[in-house]
C-alpha cells in the first residue's frame, strides 16, 4: 500500500470516524482503458491519488504532460475502494483499495517476491479466493495525524471479514514510517527483503494481516464498521455480482 508524503499546517478537523465512509466498485464489465473510463467517483479518486502522490514533484510520474493528475491502475477494476470525504464539500481526503486476488491481472505481491507470496498462502492454508490485496493507501496532507489512515485500514479489515477473506496482504513504505501504522493494527511483516520503488521514491515492505487475529483494543472499532460495510455490499451487488 504505497506511501505518500507532504506537510500541511494542522487544522481542527473532525475525527476519522465522523467522516463519511464510502465503499465503491468499478462498473461491472468495465475495462481499464481510456475509451472506457466511467468518470465520476473513479476519476475523482484517481485524480486525488495522483495529486497527493505527486507532492510538488517528488513523484513526477503522477502528473500528466498537460499538467493534470491521473493515477490509472488496472488493479482498480476488480477492487473494492474505501473512500473518506470531508464533511463540507464532500471532497475526498483519504482512500484505499482492496482487490480480490483471484480477479487481479497480476498480483503486485507475487511480482515483488513470488517466494514470500507462496509461503504466506501456504502458511495460512489459503486459496487465492481467500485473499485481498491492498493498495493505494492515500491521505490528504492537510488531514494527516487525524487517524484517517488507521480508520481506512480498520475498515479494510472489517471488509475482509464481511467478505469472509482469511488474509490481507499489501506493501507499506518505510522511509516515512508508514509501516508502523500497519503494525499497530494487527499487520505483520513478511519474511522478505525490502523492494525498491523508485517511482514512489520509497522502499516497500510486504505486510500481511489475518483479519480475525487483531489486537484486542481495536476489535470494537472493527466491529462497529462491519454492519455499514455489509449494507454497502448489498448496494453494490456483493462480491459475486460485480
Amino acid at each position: 500500500m504505497e506511501p505518500t508524503s507532504g506537510t500541511a499546517e494542522k487544522k481542527r478537523h473532525p475525527t476519522a470516524e465522523q467522516l463519511p465512509l464510502e465503499l465503491r466498485c468499478a462498473p461491472a464489465g468495465w475495462l481499464d482503458e481510456p475509451r472506457c473510463t466511467p468518470g465520476g467517483w473513479l476519476d475523482e479518486m484517481r485524480e486525488f491519488r495522483a495529486r497527493v502522490a505527486w507532492n510538488g514533484g517528488q513523484r513526477p510520474a503522477f502528473r500528466r504532460a498537460d499538467g493534470g493528475f491521473h493515477d490509472p491502475d488496472p488493479h482498480d477494476a476488480p477492487a473494492y475502494h474505501l473512500i473518506l470525504r470531508e464533511p463540507l464539500g464532500a471532497r475526498i481526503v483519504g482512500c484505499v483499495r482492496y482487490a480480490r486476488l483471484e480477479a487481479l491481472p497480476a498480483s503486485r505481491i507475487r511480482e515483488i517476491n513470488p517466494r514470500a507470496a507462496a509461503e504466506m498462502v501456504t502458511a495460512a492454508r489459503c486459496a487465492d479466493s481467500d485473499v485481498l490485496e491492498g493498495g493505494r493507501l492515500i491521505v490528504d496532507p492537510a488531514w494527516r495525524q487525524h487517524g484517517l489512515a488507521s480508520h481506512l485500514l480498520l475498515a479494510g479489515t472489517a471488509l475482509a471479514r464481511v467478505l469472509d477473506r482469511r488474509l490481507i496482504w499489501g506493501t507499506a513504505g518505510v522511509r516515512e514510517g508508514q509501516e508502523r501504522v500497519f503494525l499497530r493494527l494487527g499487520y505483520r511483516t513478511a519474511d522478505a527483503p525490502l523492494a525498491p520503488a523508485p517511482h514512489l521514491d520509497d522502499d516497500l515492505r510486504i505486510i500481511v494481516c489475518t483479519p480475525t487475529e487483531v489486537p484486542a483494543e481495536i476489535e470494537p472499532l472493527i466491529g462497529r464498521l462491519e454492519p455499514a460495510l455489509r449494507e454497502w455490499l448489498v448496494r453494490v451487488g456483493g462480491e459475486g455480482q460485480r
